[in-house]
This record gives structure tokens, C-alpha cells and sequence, in this order.
């Protein structure tokens, strides 16, 4: 059930679901923030999660995504940024297209259906969303039941991408989604879907790729002096 997928306790959130009928209403605000009606989406189809590995092994979401978030925030920790928080719909929308790229057996950004992930982003968080957003996937094959120390493996092995890693890492975004799901053949497929803090959306826009890597790197020196920062990544 949705209302339990979106109960839970370290979720900075607060969610309010109508779920299995004609539409999903979803209203969300982050910790401190009052709800109104530019952080309220309706959606017009339910969402159900189907059994997320297709093999014989108990698959419990929400502690395989504090795996993957534990050990990301390690690394950004160390990497001199803010950790992540989840955010109730970029996890939906991470978990949606983790399932799409399992029932149709693909790994990119892209849907199925061609969507773009900013086009995957729309249906969830709306067209007039105020946070920059963007989405990692990749696959990666599991033996055997999954483990701590596996997802720790796979978060690792993206990370050693010099380009993913530098997205990954990237102090713009403060919030996280986190699907997983695997095939009967043992492949996984992640996503990540990562959201900034609300209002920098018009302003990432209008900025260059030459100027969004000045402010990216403005933004990271000015956060890592914030939290007295001194460890050499």
C-alpha cells in the first residue's frame, strides 16, 4: 500500500495519500516548510509497487534504500557536502522508472515510452516545479540475496565514474530518491533522482554550462566552509 510506503520515520516529510482509486492526491511539504498549494500535486492514476525482486529473496525497500543512502551520504560527507534527505517524490519517481527499466529490460534515463527524465519528473513533482531535479540509472548484477556490502559495492562502482561522481556529488541538490529493483535473471536497475531546494530552478535554467560549473563550484566551497571542512577528498 502506498500509505504505508510513504509512513516512514526518518522521511522529513509529511504525506498525506488517497490511494487505489480514480486518483492519487498527494500533499508534501519538507521539515519546516508550510503546505500550499504549489507543494501539493494530484495525480491522476494510482501507483502500486509490485514485488521488487523477482527471485525467490524477501526484498524490504525501505531498508535496502537506507543502504544506499547510508553509504552515499558517507561519501558526500566526506566529499565536504550536505547528506541527502529523502524526498517522497523523487522516490516515487525512482522507483517507478527503476521498474520500468526491469519490465523492459534497459538502462538509461530515458522511459520506455521516450520520455526524457525531466518529462518523468513532470508527472510527479509538476511542469512548474520551483527545484532543479535531474536522475542517475545504471544496472548492476546481484548473486545471491542483497547486502549491505553489495550496495555499498554498486554505490562505489558508480562513484568511480569521474562524471557520475561529479554529478552525484553535486552541492546544488539536497534531496534524494532511491529505487531499486531486480530482474528473475539477478539484474538490478537503480535510479537516483536528485531535487534541489525550492526556487533555484529559474536561475539553473538560465545559466550556462560554463556557469553552472562556476556556481557549482562557488557553492561547494562556500558549503564546505560552512562545515569547517578540512579533510582532502
Amino acid at each position: 500500500m502506498l500509505s504505508k510506503f510513504f509512513c516512514k520515520p526518518f522521511m522529513f516529510i509529511l504525506l498525506l495519500c488517497a490511494v487505489f482509486m480514480n486518483s492519487v492526491i498527494v500533499t508534501y511539504a519538507n521539515a519546516g516548510e508550510q503546505v500550499t498549494e504549489t507543494n501539493t500535486i494530484e495525480i491522476t492514476v494510482p501507483f502500486h509497487i509490485p514485488p521488487l525482486d523477482l527471485r525467490e529473496y524477501d526484498f524490504n525497500f525501505f531498508e535496502i534504500e537506507q543502504w544506499f543512502l547510508d553509504k552515499i551520504n558517507t561519501e558526500r560527507e566526506l566529499y565536504g557536502v550536505h547528506p541527502y534527505a529523502i524526498y517522497a517524490p523523487a522516490t516515487v519517481i525512482a522507483i517507478e522508472h527503476s521498474l520500468d527499466m526491469r519490465n523492459n529490460n534497459f538502462g538509461r534515463n530515458a522511459a520506455s515510452d521516450g520520455r526524457t527524465h525531466q518529462q518523468r519528473h513532470d508527472r510527479w513533482m509538476g511542469v512548474s516545479r520551483t527545484k532543479v531535479t535531474s536522475s542517475h540509472s545504471s544496472s548492476h548484477w546481484i548473486e545471491g540475496e542483497l547486502t549491505p556490502q553489495r550496495v555499498h559495492e554498486i554505490v562505489d562502482s558508480i562513484l568511480s565514474n569521474e562524471l557520475t561522481h561529479y554529478f552525484i556529488m553535486n552541492p546544488t541538490y539536497y534531496y534524494i530518491g532511491i529505487g531499486f529493483s531486480i530482474q528473475s535473471n539477478g539484474r538490478g536497475r537503480l535510479n537516483l533522482t536528485m531535487a534541489s531546494l525550492p526556487n533555484e530552478r529559474a536561475s539553473h535554467r538560465a545559466r550556462t554550462l560554463e556557469q553552472r560549473a562556476e556556481h557549482r563550484q562557488s557553492e561547494l566551497e562556500r558549503i564546505r566552509n560552512e562545515r569547517g571542512w578540512t579533510y582532502e577528498y
